[in-house]
């Protein structure tokens, strides 16, 4: 993380040679791979330009080796169930805390005595419902197959790897659907998968490529409903609200809400659903001319890869709610809800193109590689063009030169220089083009005389780089250097209302702007001792990021109008990661052991900022996205009311607000004095929502054919929120922590402010973010565990040579530091958290090879 400008800090991702998004990475099957490199200092990111700066992801996928076909399958089945569940309170309880708010609010309170009499003892079940829905809506466990097969092998003119799989998902919601209307309203997830990977050798110094992927996935979800959000929200629904069904099998509807919708249950059964169906294909080109005759050591290659996505969406749905009644226990009778639906409507059905995108990349490039006695040489000289195109969007190019050149002597003494020529059409024609060089140094000690003949160190080297990379990547307009006009909404004129089209004024254009560039400084030392069986690298890196691509703070809103992000930010990274290696044996058992650690800070050198009115309200030398807020100082007490109320000299500041100050609200500290609460008296309150510390333990064992490994992650070092749906009154559904509530029999032990139906109140997380909310956040997970076991040969029937059964469960289990929200430790912060629930998952699977 050393951008402002968000889009700038994911990194480019190479598979095969071909550049994906995060969607596309995340749908690979990992069958496939063969293996995955992370390239971060400027030596190795440099010859990617303008598109180095944040790192490269290099995935690698499994390829053909001559040997007679060999024939792979697995195949596994699991469930999966929520990391964590919420708890809310049932009707009684919620009843309760609602008539204590009403009146802290000096309203009369909603429910009387008979009213709680009937909700705790449920003997009116119609007339006072008392429903969990997240209970209701949701299934305890869902289940999920993946199968897959592959087969490889080939001779020396032709290699093949071939792979298809199956992967489904289905969804936590229960099935409310009739069977009559034949609809699938779950969530559920379809992805289908293949790949062909060829190497063909044409003649002795000529070899071709050609692969061939595909991907198919369906994503199933419930037509415009966010259900994990649903059944937080408070103002949707109430555990009071209505019965699940009522005694006829009708449905009901919250008629205590200001929408008075049908019951969850009632809308997912027939509200229809949102279906996207996604196809990816990518194809690779390429060939390899072996130039010995001209001189040793030097090849050219020449690729060309085309990706394509297509994706639609189908939307099923009925243009108006479901018929629901409320039933009267009473007397009997029904009541129509007040949308006056007597019936269902016919299911009406729409579709869309989301996505429709052509990648289309050249590569030509000469390497050589030579040794001359104790003299070794390599080099790389690359052209690349790229053209990507959206929808029917002009296509935007890129165009670039990468050169490298490394030598070692003996290697021991190591130097590599690498650099970039890239050009990008975002920018204008005399800003398009930027040269990006890197230089690498490596020692290794290792190979010196006096440690080569060494029983214990079998590595020790020492390297260095350092160099320059950029990036053209933001989230504004593609041409950042022009102004930007779209086609607005009509207007009526005339007598006869003749609608007539506009142009809207977009973001004005910046024809200065150019590339992002972040300099890189890396040192770092490799070590292999006792015939590697411990290992450790650790590496310190220090990256300044400059003339970032962001929008300017100090443009007045005056102005009337957007400005284009432009090269004025500048902020720093530095910190150390590494990783340490352990593996060793006991007789027949074999065991091994790794960390991965990373800890780093960053720092806002500059940002376009308006000024301020007080220093601790600027952002420049804060970490980026340091968060902004109040300071807890308390809950205010009877005495602090009583002082406030009569004007005396020594009463707490309060805030401007129409809500008068009340016993048990949040007080925040009065940072300028003025004796307001005000924006004034915000400033940065715990940590950016990023672990500045991470984490990974790997363990693991095998003995006799079986074999255990587990790996804990860990972050450290953050903080984060939840507002409106997610915690507050009135919007969340009660939680037991605001049973925890400040009430003068509790004002020592509460772990919430007073109760109040108003949502914008100081006590409103929304409306007064303060380190109250805040939470500075720690975890530590066991994010995968594998347990497998290989049958003996012996056990096999002839033809198939190898068999292994394996458990394998991912997020099994989370321990943190924090019980004030029900919530994943890896939430974003200041949302809701109402996203669908982070899954825990136990597979049961067979891997199975043939000959």
């Amino acid at each position: 993380m050393s951008s402002l400008n968000s889009a700038g800090n994911r990194p480019l991702i190479i598979v095969d040679d071909i550049e994906y998004s995060y969607d596309q990475l995340q749908q690979i099957n990992v069958n496939e791979i063969e293996s995955i490199s992370i390239l971060k200092d400027a030596s190795t990111t440099a010859i990617y330009g303008i598109k180095g700066a944040n790192g490269v992801l290099v995935v690698t996928t499994r390829r053909g080796k001559s040997g007679r076909p060999q024939v792979n399958v697995r195949v596994e089945s699991g469930q999966q169930s929520p990391v964590r569940t919420p708890k809310f309170l049932d009707a009684y309880e919620t009843a309760l805390l609602v008539n204590e708010a009403y009146r802290n609010d000096g309203l009369q309170p909603q429910f009387t005595d008979e009213d709680l009499r009937l909700f705790k003892d449920g003997s009116d079940p119609y007339g006072h419902p008392d429903v969990n829905w997240y209970d209701a809506v949701f299934k305890k466990h869902a289940y999920q197959t993946n199968t897959n097969v592959d087969v490889s092998g080939g001779t020396d003119a032709v290699k093949y790897f071939m792979s298809g799989g199956f992967l489904s998902q289905n969804g936590l919601v229960k099935d409310f659907s009739d069977p009559r209307n034949e609809v699938n309203t779950n969530y559920f997830f379809r992805r289908y998968n293949f790949r062909s990977n060829l190497d063909m050798r044409v003649s002795k110094s000529l070899t071709l490529r050609l692969d061939v992927t595909t991907r198919f996935g369906n994503i199933n979800q419930p037509r415009s409903a966010n259900v994990v959000s649903e059944v937080y929200n408070f103002e949707k629904i109430h555990p009071y609200s209505a019965p699940f069904i009522n005694p006829d099998g009708s449905y009901s509807f919250a008629r205590d809400t200001k929408d008075a919708l049908p019951t969850i249950n009632a809308r997912l059964a027939n509200g229809g659903y949102s279906r996207s169906n996604r196809a990816d294909f990518n194809v690779l080109f390429g060939g390899t001319q072996d130039l010995s005759f001209l001189t040793k050591g030097l090849t050219l290659t020449g690729r060309v890869a085309y990706a394509g996505i297509e994706q639609y969406s189908r939307n099923l749905f009925r243009p108006e709610e479901p018929p629901s009644f409320y039933y009267n226990p009473a007397d009997g009778s029904y009541l129509l809800d007040p949308r006056g639906n007597y019936r269902l409507q016919a299911y009406r059905v729409t579709g869309n193109t989301d996505l429709y995108s052509r990648n289309v990349n050249i590569q030509a490039f000469l390497s050589y590689d030579r040794a001359f006695g104790d003299h070794n040489l390599n080099g790389l000289l690359l052209f690349n063009r790229q053209s990507y195109s959206f929808k029917s969007d002009i296509p935007a190019n890129f165009r670039g030169f990468s050169f490298k050149a490394g030598y070692n002597y003996q290697q021991k003494y190591l130097l590599d220089f690498n650099g970039a020529y890239n050009g990008s059409d975002r920018f204008q024609a005399d800003k398009r083009n930027g040269f990006f060089p890197a230089v690498g140094v490596g020692w290794a000690i290792s190979q010196e005389p006096f440690l080569k003949e060494s029983s214990y160190i079998k590595l020790l080297k020492l390297r260095a780089s350092y160099g320059v990379v950029g990036s053209d990547v933001t989230d504004a307009n593609r041409y950042l250097f022009r102004q930007e006009y779209f086609e607005g909404s009509g207007y009526s004129f005339g007598e006869n209302h003749t609608q007539t089209g506009s142009i809207i004024e977009g973001d004005l254009g910046t024809p200065n702007v150019t590339w992002e560039k972040a300099r890189k400084f890396d040192v770092g030392l490799d070590v292999n001792l006792y015939n590697d069986k411990l290992s450790f690298t650790v590496d310190y890196f220090h990256d300044v990021r400059f003339d970032q691509l962001v929008r300017k703070g100090s443009v007045p809103t005056m102005i009337g109008i957007g400005y284009s992000p432009t090269n004025v930010a500048k902020t720093s990274n530095k910190g150390f990661d590494g990783q340490i290696n352990y593996r060793g044996s006991v007789r027949r058992l074999n065991f091994n052991a790794g960390l991965v650690f990373q800890h780093f800070k960053n720092k806002v050198l500059f940002r376009d900022e308006a000024q301020p009115a007080y220093p601790w309200l600027r952002e420049t030398g804060r970490p980026i996205d340091q968060p902004f807020g109040y300071t807890f100082i308390g809950y205010y007490t009877p005495e602090d009311v009583a002082k406030i109320q009569a004007n005396a000299h020594d009463k707490p500041a309060t805030p401007l607000s129409e809500y008068p100050i009340q016993a048990g609200d949040l007080k925040y500290r009065d940072i300028n004095g003025d004796g307001i609460i005000d924006n004034s008296d915000r400033g940065p309150i715990g940590k950016p929502n990023l672990a500045n510390t991470v984490l990974g333990l790997t363990l693991g064992a095998n003995y006799k054919g079986f074999s255990a490994n587990l790996l804990f992650q860990g972050s450290f070092g953050y903080s984060f929120s939840v507002i409106g749906t997610g915690i507050e009154t009135f919007q969340s559904q009660f939680q037991p922590i605001h049973q925890e509530r400040w009430t003068p029999e509790n004002a020592a032990n509460a772990q919430f402010p007073r109760l109040t139906s108003n949502p914008t109140t100081v006590n409103s997380a929304r409306t007064y973010m303060s380190d109250f909310w805040l939470i500075d956040a720690r975890y530590v997970r066991l994010k995968t565990v594998d347990l497998g076991y290989q049958l003996p040969s012996n056990w096999l029937p002839q033809r198939i040579n190898n068999a292994r059964l394996y458990l394998s469960a991912y997020n099994l289990f989370t321990w943190t530091n924090y019980d004030k929200y029900q919530q994943d430790p890896e939430v974003s912060s200041n949302s809701a958290g109402d996203a669908y629930i982070n899954q825990r998952v136990l597979n049961l699977g067979i891997q199975i090879g043939f000959k």
